[in-house]
């Protein structure tokens, strides 16, 4: 690598400390450094919504995921462009005008405390081991494109981003993301663009090379889109079955709901969230058709050099020998924006509902502002600790697993989304269920969660794994069915959390 690539990867780095520390004297108090004030406007918003769960699972994993099977894997992300004005004027809007820190509060509201500090710990528990598979497919791919160490590449993205998030909390994590989503939009536009400058008939050369090798759409008669088999890859039959959950799913995720609650009002977070979402398809788009232009420049322009090399492997090679002086450092800096930008997201979040959920809650309640405020920032460095040691454990766990990238991300959101999902449908669409049943739902669902995700798929040889996009069907139906019949046995919900039901407002319950 040259001294220039270096150099422009070294001053992206800088960028993103400076920036990060130059918003820290804002941070006065918590709602400063949680919220951001509540003063930001929608569009720095939409940017950081977007950019906080594109990470470098994303970078690398979609033009994988694009050069192995094509973009059938995009239908997914139809579900929540449908689910939209649901989602947003009613369940997220509900939300919003409660005012909430964390979206565990309702469930306080709804439940009760026990119930509160359960799904806290977790989110904690979910999001902290996602944050090391971002860490590991980063390293990843520092490691394969430069022969840096995996684990120096691990530790140096963690300190980085834990730096800046430290100084400048909520604030700092949404610029930084503005600034990020820029430099990752670049890196993968110019890989695009040098493709495209070699094909034939440039972009559309590129796309009709995928059609003719079935890389794009792939969803005709004997495609298997149709199967309702368990084991079929991709179908049409989870993007049905998750149409329901995207209505309010979005609505109730801490990394989401924490930055709409920094908007001023919300007419402002309708519009970054409408914007966010419209654009997702599109923005996603783009990584995977740069998966197809490297396809269209391995398997068909120069097929002896991807000899042997899957859709993770020939992306990071792409940019490890075919790029120019410069560029090259782009796209890295363009990796690890988008690392950075979900790692300092996640860790504000994690932060927190640690706090508020937890520490201010159960273990040190009735402190001042500026003693949780401290414990905020000690957080910050701690979860940036466990980050990295989990990203290394990541590392030694699935090193030499043929496990797609993105498939592994999935999971891990699917189980955090699992228990989330269910536990907030029961209280928000029934007046019936209570605390008791919530945590019978949530003993009764934990190893159903387990087997599911770990042996039928992670554990699972290839020809018996399951479909990752329905493997949270049974864990979902134990928690659903528990939950709802505990609640049932003894006796309902309390009097007066009927208010706390979606349909209070529109059909009002007696208690």
């Amino acid at each position: 690598m040259n001294l220039i690539d270096y150099a422009v990867i070294a001053l992206y780095l800088l960028l993103s400390l400076a920036l990060g520390c130059r918003v820290g004297h804002k941070q006065k108090n918590t709602e400063d450094y949680f919220l951001s004030g509540r003063r930001m406007k929608w569009w720095p918003i939409a940017i950081a919504l977007f950019a906080s769960l594109f990470s470098s699972i994303s970078y690398i994993a979609m033009p994988g995921e694009a050069y192995n099977y094509g973009c059938t894997m995009l239908l997914l992300g139809l579900t929540g462009v449908i689910a939209l004005p649901v989602m947003l004027f009613v369940f997220l809007k509900f939300f919003y005008n409660m005012k909430l820190w964390t979206v565990n509060e309702y469930l306080e509201n709804r439940f009760s405390t026990t119930v509160r500090v359960i799904c806290g710990g977790l989110f904690l528990a979910a999001r902290c081991f996602y944050l090391g598979v971002v860490l590991y497919a980063t390293a990843m791919l520092l490691a394969n494109s430069f022969g840096i160490s995996p684990w120096a590449g691990i530790l140096v993205v963690g300190i980085v981003s834990t730096v800046y998030t430290y100084f400048g909390g909520m604030e700092a994590v949404i610029w930084t993301d503005v600034m990020q989503f820029i430099v990752l939009m670049g890196g993968i536009l110019l890989v695009i663009g040098m493709v495209a400058w070699e094909t034939p008939g440039g972009v559309g050369g590129i796309w009709n090379i995928a059609a003719e090798h079935g890389r794009t759409f792939n969803i005709g008669p004997g495609s298997g889109f149709w199967d309702p088999s368990m084991t079929q890859r991709i179908t049409f039959w989870p993007i049905l079955i998750g149409l329901p959950f995207a209505l309010f799913l979005p609505a109730v995720d801490q990394v989401n709901l924490q930055r709409c609650m920094t908007c001023r009002d919300f007419r402002e977070v309708a519009r970054a969230v409408s914007w966010s979402t419209l654009g997702n398809w599109p923005i996603c788009f783009i990584f995977y058709f740069a998966g197809l232009a490297v396809f269209a420049y391995y398997r068909v322009l120069h097929p002896a050099l991807g000899e042997g090399l899957n859709g993770d492997d020939a992306f990071c090679r792409f940019i490890s020998t075919e790029l120019p002086v410069g560029a090259r450092g782009v796209l890295v800096a363009g990796v690890l924006a988008a690392v950075m930008s979900t790692i300092s997201a996640v860790e504000n979040s994690l932060a927190t509902v640690w706090i508020k959920d937890v520490y201010q809650r159960v273990l040190r309640p009735g402190r001042e502002d500026l003693h949780y405020m401290k414990a905020a920032k000690l957080t910050t460095l701690l979860l940036g600790a466990f980050a990295c040691a989990f990203g290394i454990t990541v590392l030694v766990v699935f090193n030499g697993r043929n496990i797609p990238l993105l498939e592994v991300s999935n999971v891990i959101l699917g189980m955090l989304g699992t228990f989330s999902g269910m536990i907030f449908a029961l209280g928000l669409l029934t007046y019936r269920t209570n605390s008791g049943g919530m945590i019978a739902g949530i003993i009764a669902g934990v190893p159903v969660t387990v087997y599911t995700y770990v042996f039928r798929y992670l554990l699972a040889p290839p020809d018996e794994r399951m479909s990752f996009l329905l493997i949270s069907l049974y864990p979902m139906a134990t928690i659903l069915l528990v939950g709802y019949l505990w609640s049932l046995a003894a006796g309902g919900a309390a009097s007066g959390s009927g208010k706390y039901v979606i349909w209070s407002r529109w059909f009002p319950r007696n208690e």
